[in-house]
Formats: C-alpha cells, structure tokens, sequence
C-alpha cells in the first residue's frame, strides 16, 4: 500500500512519466496486487494510462530483460526456465555422472547450497575455492557441472535470472546503460530482505545522484 500511493504521488503530483517507475516486490501475487491498486485508482480520477509502470519480481524483471537481451550470453529468446522439480532432476543428473551417492549427499541439500552460493554471488570456480568438509566438496564438485547441464539445454533456474542479468550489466556497459536510463524512480517492496544479489542488481539499475 505504501509503494503504491508513493507511485500515485510520483505519477499525479510530480509528473513523472509511469514508463520511468520501477515496482519490485518479492511475489506474483504482490506485485499484481500493486498493479491493480494503481490502475484502478488512476481509474478513479480519470487518469487512465495506456503505459503502467512497471510492477514485477526481481526474476519476472530478470526475465523479461533476459529474454530480449539473453543472445549477448549465449541464450536463445526462448530459453527455458528451470522449475523446482526440474532443478532438483539436473542435480541429481549431475550427481549420477560424478558418482556421488543420493544416500550420502542429499539432492536436495546440494540444490539449497548452490542457490545460497548464486544469492551470494559465487561462481563455480569460487565456490570450489571455499568449500571445507565433505558436503561442501560435494557440493564444488555438482556446481559447475549442473551449470553446464543447464546450460546445454538453454535453461536457466530462479537464481541465474538474477546473476546472468548482473553479468550482462557488467560485460555490456550499451545495454546497463539501456536499462539504468530507464527507470528514474525505483521502488523496492521490503528493500532490507534483499540478498547480495537482489542488491547489487538495484544498484546496477541506480543513477549515480545528479546523473540526466
């Protein structure tokens, strides 16, 4: 309710076009709430808009960028999105081929700990670097081959919507620059819940102050 009204006040009391609005929430269902709020009290005072601001999650966001941009990292625009059971299958697929025993290792622990690992942004490599005990060695072992599984059948999970946006970001400054000019106004539902992901993602989309 808070963002919303603050979108209503941007749009209707200082003029800012609802094309440079950013929503971002944490779920579907937030974020079509916020969208409904805001459309029906344009509604009200007659304010109807043929552009929305833009109200998404940060992977639905990732997503759509993602999709236009994908090509720049090697993805078709029809890539796959990985769902939970599918995530879990490559795991196991990956542990198949490694010979590492589901009875000794966990699929769905391995799972849960590379996703922590991509929320803290670290790639295979680094992983492997930091990996102690038993699981973790594992886990450095999994990683990189589930990444090349996903890879080769042009699928990406929830967390690499994330991570291979920040990487188009940093490796074409022409398309950060596309979206970064964007959005002027960037609204964050529950901005401290972020994960170092989520967070180096918004500022990649942030304007330096003072920047036209």
């Amino acid at each position: 309710r808070v963002l919303t009204y603050k979108v209503l006040y941007l749009m209707i009391e200082k003029h800012i076009p609802p094309e440079a609005i950013l929503m971002v929430t944490f779920t579907n269902k937030a974020a079509k709430e916020m969208r409904g709020r805001i459309e029906q009290s344009l509604a009200k005072q007659t304010l109807r808009h043929a552009i929305h601001p833009t109200v998404a999650t940060f992977h639905s966001l990732c997503a759509k960028i993602l999709r236009v941009e994908g090509s720049h990292l090697g993805f078709s625009q029809k890539f796959v999105i990985y769902d939970s059971q599918d995530q879990i299958d490559a795991i196991k697929e990956a542990m198949k081929h490694l010979d590492i025993s589901q009875k000794d290792f966990k699929p769905h622990a391995i799972h849960s700990t590379i996703s922590e690992a991509k929320n803290e942004m670290l790639a295979p490599d680094e992983y492997v670097s930091l990996a102690k005990g038993t699981f973790q060695q594992a886990v450095a072992k999994v990683y990189p081959l589930y990444q090349k599984i996903l890879k080769a059948n042009d699928a990406l999970d929830f967390d690499d919507l994330i991570s291979y946006t920040i990487k188009l970001f940093r490796e074409n400054e022409a398309i950060h620059q596309k979206y970064r000019k964007r959005f002027s106004h960037i609204l964050i539902d529950e901005y401290q819940d972020t994960n170092r992901a989520q967070y180096t993602l918004t500022r990649l989309l942030v304007k330096p102050a003072g920047e036209q």
